[in-house]
């Protein structure tokens, strides 16, 4: 028992190291000419803990794994950094590094999110990955509350966020503010057991003047719980949208689910100034479901949704429809249904290829690799791949996957034994809005047909396929025995032939005296295939060596050296 008990214990005291929390403070001076410099997990806990350091300035200078907060205040994580008494008025300045894996689990706290109350403040640069954040009222993944003149630009959460009532990907509740969100967007999933359920933002207040431009959000949006009499909100962009703000050319492409009434593929209700905006998730509620809006009371300007996406053919809920489009999902990835309503094509938005419009600004890596060309072309026993994209976004790069296929009665089909082998890779080009080309070569084939595709790979590890392309290898009409590699060598070299017929086949070694040193080959061999060996050298002196091919009364010889 006693060593039990003494296991337990060491098994404790690791866990509490692991998930320590230690406050280390940052270097600099919290000035905007020496912010606080954020560097590590630590620093970020110091922050958490020293409220007085909220209106000062501070610059994250590298990536920070925050992993080990779920293990924080009993597991109820991450404290954030503003709260009820006290809000974060400073300057937080991401540098466009990321904060990865965040963990706050407080389902009875109000104002959650890394900053979970912010009001004159200015936040910028930051990208906020795989987030676990769980509050009561006004969560956010970055912001749980957000007032004053604050301005938050290029920030970006991607994760889950849950709560009961004003929950947003990215901020809880916009209220008495009269700030501005730009180039932001959300990815979370968002989840709201109340009222006011947002992908980007739960709801924007009527004692506000903010504006949200060039934004979006991609995360599915759920209302649970509430009775399907009550008045939910859910939207995918945001759930309600009161007086005097503001929501310029921003979308949602995430689906959107209400146990309670009125839903949004966009809004769940709006009351105020949407220009250029669109939406194409699913929508669904127990009543007064809209492919835009749940409930609009307000003229929109040259908005759309897609009718066969959102599974719905009405625009809004309850209220007016004016300003709003449906549009099939082809129409919605044809650019002219967009600039044909006033949408700036130059500056603002831009159609790659056949997708919905993102922003030039702010481009959604979820809109794949824009793929123009891909085409494989046979050369004696090898293929030339090539490929080009017109445009890149968060793009790792291509792997080259090929399989052989048979003829079976007069036709092609898949060998089914040999399935898809990988057999090379090729960086891609990250984010490029640019042409680029590609090339890969795949050699030493036998005779035969073969399929070619390529993975596409983004940097967050979601992949897509290209189309197949075939190509037939012909069996090799020459006899050939090609020179050695490497050459010189020691001990081993390569080598490869081919011939035009069925035959007996010898490769033989022979020294400078013509003495036989060693067969390699002596068999009967078929054509149309491509032969390679191996010489091991080992027992053998330095020196020039021969090595001699002979089938159907044809010889070919090259010089080796081995050198030792």
């Amino acid at each position: 028992m006693k060593q039990f008990l003494l296991l337990i214990a060491a098994i404790a005291m690791v866990f509490s190291r692991i998930f320590a929390q230690t406050a280390t403070p940052p270097s600099g001076s919290g000035t905007s000419a020496n912010p606080y410099l954020i560097a590590s997990l630590e620093n970020l806990y110091w922050v958490t803990q020293n409220a007085s350091s909220w209106s000062k300035y501070f610059k994250q200078t590298a990536n920070i794994d925050a992993s080990n907060s779920s293990g924080w205040a009993s597991g109820s994580g991450f404290s954030p950094i503003g709260n009820a008494g006290t809000a974060f008025t400073g300057t937080y300045d991401g540098n466009h590094y990321t904060i990865s894996n965040l963990y706050i689990n407080r389902p009875s706290t109000n104002y959650v999110g890394m900053f979970g109350n912010s009001t004159t403040a200015t936040i910028k640069n930051l990208g906020l990955v795989n987030v676990n954040i769980t509050g009561n009222l006004q969560v956010g993944g970055l912001i749980g509350s957000l007032g004053g003149s604050a301005t938050i630009t290029n920030c970006y959460t991607t994760g889950s966020v849950a709560g009961d009532s004003l929950v947003g990907g990215l901020v809880g509740l916009i209220s008495n503010s009269t700030g501005s969100i730009t180039n932001c967007y959300s990815t979370a999933t968002v989840t709201g057991s109340g009222q006011f359920i947002g992908g980007f933002v739960g709801k924007m207040d009527n004692i506000s003047s903010t504006t949200v431009n060039s934004c979006y959000s991609t995360g599915n949006v759920s209302g649970t719980t509430l009775g399907a009499s009550n008045m939910q909100f859910v939207g995918g962009f945001v759930g309600l949208h009161d007086n005097n703000n503001s929501i310029l050319n921003c979308y949602s492409r995430g689906n959107v689910s209400a146990s309670g009434k009125i839903a949004g593929g966009f809004a769940g209700y709006n009351a105020d100034t949407l220009v250029t905006c669109y939406s194409t998730g699913t929508v669904s509620a127990s009543s007064n479901a809209g492919g835009f809006c749940g409930w609009n009371s307000y003229t929109a300007s040259a908005c759309f949704w897609d009718t066969q996406t959102s599974g719905t053919s009405t625009a809004v809920g309850l209220g007016s429809a004016t300003g709003i489009t449906g549009k099939t999902t082809a129409e919605m990835k044809t650019a002219s249904t967009f600039t044909s309503a006033g949408w700036d094509f130059t500056t603002v938005w831009e159609m790659v290829g056949t997708n919905y419009p993102r922003l030039r600004n702010n481009p959604d890596a979820a809109l794949p690799v824009e793929l123009v060309s891909f085409s494989a072309k046979g050369t004696n026993t090898s293929v030339e791949l090539k490929w080009s994209t017109a445009t890149e976004v968060n793009n790792y790069g291509f792997e080259i996957e090929k399989r052989m296929m048979k003829d079976e009665g007069g036709s092609a089909k898949l060998e089914e034994s040999i399935g898809w082998e990988t057999i090379g890779f090729v960086e891609g080009a990250g984010n490029s809005n640019t042409a680029r080309e590609y090339s890969y070569t795949d050699s030493k084939l036998n005779a035969g047909k073969y399929s070619y595709r390529l993975k596409q790979i983004d940097r967050d590890g979601k992949f897509e396929y290209s189309q197949e392309v075939e190509v037939n290898i012909a069996a090799p009409l020459v006899f050939e025995l090609k020179q050695n590699y490497p050459n010189p060598f020691n001990p081993t070299t390569t080598i490869e032939f081919t011939i035009p017929s069925d035959g007996l086949t010898t490769l033989k070694i022979y020294n400078v005296i013509g003495q036989e040193v060693a067969t390699l080959v002596n068999e009967e061999l078929k054509a149309g295939t491509y032969h390679q060996v191996i010489f091991n050298a080992r027992g053998l002196a330095s020196g020039v060596y021969f090595a001699r091919l002979y089938s159907t009364n044809q010889t070919q010889l090259k010089k080796l050296l081995l050198m030792k």
